[in-house]
């Protein structure tokens, strides 16, 4: 039964494989489209069925191939069908989308074609149960991304992007490489179940150096993979690929990096190194795209840094342990920024934005302590009814003050400004909705992960001073974004502002590295 349900999964995968192939040479283009169409619900169908079969039965792993632990198998758990449902419907709008955007083209086959190929990649990337297929399919992913990227030769940034990203890439294949090697010699299997079920008998304290070597180098493999500062200039490069790319790379393959940390959770929750280095490295990016992002003229460049800050947020969260959590973030800025990019260009967006109205402050700082304490106020008092405190779960409380912080902010410009008290009434209840939504939607998310992620577990001293220092340093982002009416004229907020707008240069200097290798 487990290589029945296995092949349910593994099908549109396949199909996309062979639809892919067959629409290269770009004939008979409408049957492939309605193939590659017809397979993309079929993976929804699949999605449903394996969700029903996790309803009623434990997950299961199904075994294709395997000499001496290493093979192809397929891994259906909750984390797995909840990945490919959201690939599943991702990849659905992308090629309804891909029809009328490429209309017209002469090379309309060749996109459908490297589009298939990346989709199926992605897919077989989340339902992998054994190292060697893990591995495949991270490189697959990649490579088709690269062919993507590379669509248009005659746009030279776009060329420069696939360029810089491929070195990256490669870098990263051999990171998660050695970390799969230092598994393999530690367990003598590929199998992710059985791996899985070794690490159950150590702790932090008794956890193997090549274990400990191997966690730090997922990590590092992740952040390469999620364009983690400084590796993150190629994803600005790429505004001239088709928007159906920018939409999957940002909505999904971008996802490859959290995705990993919270497969081989694991090993990352039990190895201290790693999961501080994580936190650290996603808290780092996370500030650096929320800032930059603001700064930024165009919707294109500024998603795309808004992208690194959020892939930034959720490996941070990988880093507390909320695994939970984490995958949360994932899935509703998976959705957030497909939608965000399919729409750049609507005409109907571009004229509510422009119609829209905004008070200007009035600089009150009566009505800021107001904003402030209210707000503080009202999330003690959820989190409470909640049974969330520093005592119990630290790490969860963390989490939420940082979206408190972005609420807080909403407040205090609402209750700063000439809004009716209509709008300030709205604001409120939506703040409330929004504060219970996060820790709703994180217990139903632990509830279905269940055993596929560790709990959440006391932090040791590391990592608090650390979180206590990052939750100081976003509070301190949050003041200067509130009191930025009265400094914005200072000439060192000016000159700040440059540095910003141009992303610290980091970008600049990846690009000379780059020119110096040629």
């Amino acid at each position: 039964m487990n290589t029945v349900i296995g092949f349910v999964f593994l099908l549109p995968t396949v199909v996309y494989l062979l639809s892919g192939f067959l629409s290269r040479s770009g004939k008979r283009l409408n049957v492939i489209q309605k193939t590659v169409s017809a397979t993309s619900y079929f993976s929804i169908l699949s999605a449903i069925i394996g969700a029903a079969w996790l309803l009623m039965f434990e997950p299961i792993e199904a075994n294709f191939f395997s000499l001496k632990g290493l093979g192809f198998s397929l891994r259906v758990d909750p984390l797995s069908v909840l990945m490919y449902s959201m690939i599943s419907i991702i990849a659905l709008v992308v090629i309804r989308y891909s029809k009328n955007y490429l209309e017209g083209d002469t090379r309309q086959g060749l996109f459908f074609y490297r589009l298939a190929v990346t989709i199926a990649f992605v897919q077989l990337l989340v339902l992998s149960g054994n190292l060697v297929t893990v591995f495949i399919a991270w490189v697959g992913t990649s490579l088709g991304l690269h062919k993507l990227l590379i669509f248009y030769p005659e746009r030279k940034k776009a060329q420069l992007a696939a360029r810089k990203k491929f070195i990256i890439a490669r870098v990263a294949d051999i990171t998660l490489l050695t970390a799969f090697v230092l598994i393999y010699n530690q367990f003598g299997t590929g199998d992710l179940g059985n791996i899985f079920k070794n690490l159950a008998a150590f702790g932090s304290d008794s956890l193997p150096l090549q274990l400990k070597l191997a966690g730090i180098l997922l990590v590092i493999t992740a952040g390469l993979k999620s364009v983690q500062i400084p590796f993150h200039g190629w994803l600005l490069d790429v505004m001239e690929t088709p928007t159906p790319v920018s939409a999957l790379l940002h909505a999904g393959l971008l996802n490859a990096g959290p995705f990993l940390i919270i497969r081989f959770s694991h090993l990352i929750d039990i190895a201290n190194e790693a999961s501080i280095f994580l936190l650290v490295m996603g808290a780092a990016s996370a500030l650096f795209g929320a800032i930059v992002s603001t700064t930024q003229p165009t919707i294109k460049t500024a998603l795309a840094y808004s992208s690194i800050g959020h892939m930034g947020f959720t490996l941070m969260v990988c880093g507390l342990g909320v695994y939970s959590a984490s995958l949360l973030h994932l899935v509703a800025h998976s959705f957030y920024k497909a939608h965000s990019f399919l729409s750049s260009g609507s005409l109907v967006d571009q004229i509510q934005t422009k119609s829209a109205t905004y008070n200007s402050r009035l600089m009150n700082h009566w009505r800021i302590l107001l904003a402030l304490i209210s707000s503080i106020l009202v999330y003690a008092v959820i989190a409470y009814l909640w049974g969330v405190s520093a005592n119990t779960e630290f790490q969860l409380l963390v989490i939420s003050t940082i979206i408190f912080f972005g609420i807080l902010l909403l407040q205090i410009n609402t209750l700063d400004s000439k809004n009716l008290v209509l709008s300030i009434s709205y604001l409120l209840i939506g703040s409330v909705v929004v504060i219970n939504a996060f820790f709703l939607f994180e217990n139903l998310f632990e509830f279905i992960l269940g055993s596929q992620v560790p709990e959440i577990r006391n932090p040791n001293s590391v990592t608090v001073n650390i979180s206590l220092l990052i939750l100081l340093v976003f509070f301190l982002v949050v003041l200067s974004q509130v009191y930025y009416p009265q400094i914005k004229n200072l000439k060192a907020v000016r000159h700040l502002e440059v540095h910003f707008k141009n992303g610290l240069y980091f970008n600049s200097m990846f690009d000379r590295l780059m020119n110096s290798l040629k």
